[in-house]
């Protein structure tokens, strides 16, 4: 992770942030948010935990063709994340699958718009900000802290919501921040804008729609068959069979020591778990969301126009 710049009252939260500033050089961070884009490129842009994974994944299986392609170790070995390839040993500009036959290359970021590579093409996906705060928090637990060491209300008031518009390239935008800066560019012929929500409701249609966005002149992904079998290859059952190639294990045996943490940290779990909707509002106390709502009150409705997370995405699916 970036630098964390804000201070923690909670001891085990203040800790985590430590060795959080261990995951990425300056080098690295900043070699890859320098990477130069051709138009065909295709950059996956979300705040964490918001199915940055999943989507990873069907944009490799549409350009891997009818047959797919599993072959990889880890997701990130195919779809490299911008931020931390070079701390991983990974050259962003070492030819990606099909490169050589005119495929496009497929990336991921966390950074928001200002920080993003220039000259491609981006898929922005957003989900509901309550399910985001516990999906990083179960992201982090068993891995940068032992389960229970830190208490949800502090990592989400101490940590997630302390976060804002970044400092510098070494920071992460917060969700709200992060959202809010790719929202005027959402009817941009090169941004596609999508929502976790939709693609648990209806991955064929969202499928679909992150082919026809990845088509070039050379390579049309929209044929059905295609289609059918990214489906199958992007389930939740398909991907939970396989979910050792999507458990972060390259940057978790790459920096884990560089973090202070046991070479095998978190390298039990995966990433591939329930992916429900609407789990924050289950398992967040009620504190916490009336926290997270305020924010969204303070930030994302006088931008928006949208007193909800729920509004905005039926707004932003009408248009």
């Amino acid at each position: 992770m970036p630098f964390e710049l804000t201070a923690s009252e909670t001891a085990s939260v203040a800790e985590m942030k430590k060795k959080l500033g261990g995951f990425e050089t300056e080098i690295g961070r900043l070699k890859g948010l320098d990477l130069v884009l051709s138009p065909t490129d295709v950059v996956i842009t979300t705040s964490p935990k918001a199915g940055t994974t999943w989507v990873q994944q069907i944009c490799h299986q549409l350009r891997a063709g009818i047959e797919g392609d599993m072959s990889f170790e880890e997701i990130s070995e195919v779809v490299p994340f911008i931020e931390l390839a070079h701390d991983q040993g990974q050259d962003l500009e070492k030819p990606q699958f099909g490169q050589d036959r005119g495929l496009p290359r497929c990336f991921k970021t966390h950074a928001w718009e200002p920080h993003c590579p220039k000259g491609g093409k981006y898929i922005v996906v957003v989900r509901e900000p309550k399910d985001v705060a516990l999906s990083f928090y179960n992201f982090f637990e068993g891995w940068f802290f032992e389960p229970g060491e830190v208490p949800m209300d502090a990592f989400v008031q101490e940590f997630w919501l302390a976060r804002g518009a970044p400092e510098s390239r070494m920071s992460n935008a917060s969700f709200y921040d992060h959202f809010l800066s790719w929202y005027n560019r959402r009817l941009d012929a090169d941004v596609l804008f999508l929502f976790f929500e939709d693609l648990k409701a209806d991955l064929k249609g969202s499928v679909r729609k992150i082919a026809k966005f990845m088509s070039t002149k050379e390579h049309d992904f929209t044929g059905e068959e295609l289609i059918n079998a990214v489906v199958e290859k992007s389930s939740f059952a398909f991907m939970h069979e396989h979910k050792g190639q999507f458990d972060e294990k390259l940057s978790k045996l790459a920096r884990n020591e560089a973090c202070g943490l046991a070479p095998d940290a978190g390298l039990q779990y995966s990433k591939i778990r329930a992916g429900e909707a609407g789990g924050g509002k289950l398992k967040l106390s009620t504190e916490l969301q009336e926290m997270i709502s305020e924010r969204w009150s303070k930030q994302m409705l006088p931008a928006t126009g949208c007193a909800s997370y729920d509004l905005l995405r039926q707004k932003v699916c009408a248009e």
